[in-house]
């Protein structure tokens, strides 16, 4: 991950779409570091993840299994 060089300058995103999480993270880390793709990717491993944890089979959402660290409209959860 690289950041941007803004000369010094605030770094900042204009907020477009449910995508608070990723513009905050952006903001937080002081440039560009993850893209929408990106934090949706790390997302679907920490579901990967919290299954595993849980015990629980292989599910998705055609079976009744939604994640809950980002919504199919790109809403990203800060649980």
């Amino acid at each position: 991950m690289e950041g941007a060089n803004n000369g010094g300058m605030l770094y900042h995103e204009r907020q477009e779409s449910k995508l608070c999480a990723l513009h905050c993270v952006n903001t937080l880390l002081q440039g560009p570091y993850f893209s929408e793709v990106e934090l949706a990717a790390h997302a679907s491993d920490l579901d990967h993840r919290e299954r595993q944890m849980m015990m629980l089979p292989a599910q998705s959402a055609a079976n009744g299994y939604f994640s809950h660290n980002v919504a199919l409209d790109g809403n990203f959860s800060i649980q």
